[in-house]
């Protein structure tokens, strides 16, 4: 059996992969913005939270519980079990993965004519449907590795499928612009069917080269006596839980489609135009939101197992510091991407997607930069003291919450898509303020308030500063692109002379956080 490195090195592993597929997934929609337009990653966003929701509720759950039984059962020495787990769930993930993406594609029509209310979102929903069938085949053979703890093949999976995807999308959203946009943004959304793919190949060459090294035979591996129906009573017992919990966030994008588009068109917009909103929404404002989290979620990830450790040794100081810490650290990063997003919202839309108009969606969403981290750090310390239960508590008030509040202020014609961006906002708020309460309730921790107002004071300084330096190279004559990158480059500098004059910028913090120590 194999077994590289130990958990921490797993991962890591996993972490800079994580990282580099999130970069990639968020920078290629820049040119696909710009090829596509507004109204046409409109159509492209109409399509794709279709894809997560039923892959989050088909998929999110299997790996973990192949991980956990296939580890258990190495660990009792029942090597045919683990053998027999993995073949049976990769049966039911074949007939399962395939049912769905055939029950998807004869519904495309439906679900575009009568749910969006939009029949090009068509094309883009049907050209999705393999890539379901595929993903439900990747998530067998990612469980069965990490149940091994061998993270490296999930890791170089996930950065190929997405390098794929990536040139897939933009590639075949090019060959198909000609045709109109629903065929461009079909062409987008085939990319997910391409790396899809492509990961499958490249975990079945790893798991022939597992079986090679891993060096047992059929006749030698020793079975505990279950029957199959057994085995997969137990993976599929584990992956219902956490299905649903991943379901919450692809399912509130999902409704987004559904409400935002229609509450438009019933304060007066035409469906052309309800559409473009929504992609400047969610296909370009949202895309820029999801840049700093790549950093905040790599901090939630490493506090998990820094807080169980110190919850371990039963350290209530150690375990109020490695909060604060988390906290902090989040901030340090989020408060000056709200900052400058705000300030240079439209600056930054004219920039990457030739669409400035997409800087009214993006001032109001600006500050869900810092909700989101709060509560995905926050919500990653509930976990760390093993009230997973609580987080998902609140995550799924959070997204209900987010549901009435855009169907309420979109409908609101001063608002229209800045009442989407600010339901966001005050959603994950309130969110955000519950992990919060829960974890002094049940911590004890003090938050340090002080050092977050310092933080916000050198946040506006910077903010201000960067407007006025904006304006300032734009009056000397150089042109708005290069006034906006060289405003950015301004307010970084700024931002990290203060932090530290302050000595708020601390490395060592940061390396505590990483290495959890």
């Amino acid at each position: 059996m194999i077994k590289t490195g130990h958990f921490l090195k797993g991962a890591m592993v996993l972490s800079i992969a994580g990282a580099a597929s999130k970069v990639m997934g968020a920078v290629y929609r820049i040119p696909l913005a710009r090829l596509l337009g507004d109204e046409g990653m409109g159509l492209y966003q109409m399509a794709y939270p279709i894809y997560t929701t039923i892959l989050a509720l088909a998929t999110a759950g299997i790996p973990i519980a192949i991980s956990v039984l296939v580890s258990k059962k190495e660990t009792e020495g029942f090597t045919g079990d683990s053998r027999r787990i993995f073949q049976v769930s990769l049966i039911m993930l074949f007939g399962f993965g395939l049912l769905l993406s055939l029950l998807i594609a004869q519904a495309s029509s439906f679900i575009a004519d009568s749910i969006l209310q939009q029949p090009r979102a068509y094309y883009p929903i049907l050209a999705l449907t393999p890539a379901i069938f595929f993903a439900g085949l990747m998530s067998v053979f990612r469980g069965y590795f990490q149940g091994h703890q061998w993270m490296m093949p999930t890791a170089i999976s996930q950065v190929i499928e997405q390098l794929f995807r990536v040139v897939a999308v933009l590639v075949f959203a090019f060959m198909l612009f000609p045709y109109g946009l629903e065929y461009a943004a079909a062409g987008a959304t085939f990319g997910a069917v391409i790396g899809g793919l492509v990961g499958l190949v490249v975990l079945i060459i790893f798991y022939l080269q597992f079986r090679k090294s891993d060096g047992q035979l059929t006749e030698g591996l020793v079975h505990s006596g279950a029957r199959n129906t057994d085995l997969a009573r137990d993976v599929i017992r584990l992956a219902i839980p956490v299905s649903f919990g991943a379901v919450v966030l692809p399912l509130v994008q999902l409704l987004d489609a559904v409400i935002v588009p229609r509450r438009l068109m019933e304060i007066g917009y035409a469906t052309a135009e309800a559409t473009a909103l929504y992609g400047q929404l969610s296909g370009m404002a949202a895309v820029l939101i999801s840049l700093p989290t790549i950093f905040t979620i790599a901090i939630a990830t490493s506090m998990v197992p820094a807080v169980s450790e110190a919850l371990a040794r039963n350290d209530q100081d150690l375990l109020r510091s490695r909060l604060n810490y988390g906290i902090r650290a989040g901030m340090i990063i989020a408060f000056p991407c709200t900052a400058g997003l705000y300030v240079l919202a439209f600056q930054i839309s004219d920039l990457l997607y030739a669409t400035p108009q997409a800087g009214f969606p993006l001032e109001p969403l600006a500050f869900s930069t810092i909700v989101l981290a709060a509560f995905q750090i926050s919500g990653a310390g509930l976990q760390g003291i093993q009230r997973a239960g609580i987080a998902m508590q609140n995550l799924i008030i959070t997204g209900i919450l987010k549901v009435i509040l855009t169907y309420t202020l979109t409908s609101i014609p001063a608002l229209n898509i800045k009442g989407a961006a600010i339901g966001t906002v005050l959603a994950f708020l309130v969110g955000s303020l519950l992990n919060i309460w829960y974890l002094k309730r049940l911590t004890g921790v003090k938050y340090e308030l002080g050092r977050m107002l310092k933080l916000v004071g050198i946040t506006i300084i910077m903010g201000v500063s960067v407007k006025y330096i904006y304006q300032w190279v734009v009056e000397a004559g150089i042109s708005a692109h290069m006034a906006t990158v060289a405003a950015i480059g301004a307010g970084m500098i700024i931002y990290g002379g203060l932090l530290l004059l302050i000595k708020e910028f601390d490395v060592t913090m940061i390396k505590r956080i990483i290495k959890g120590v």
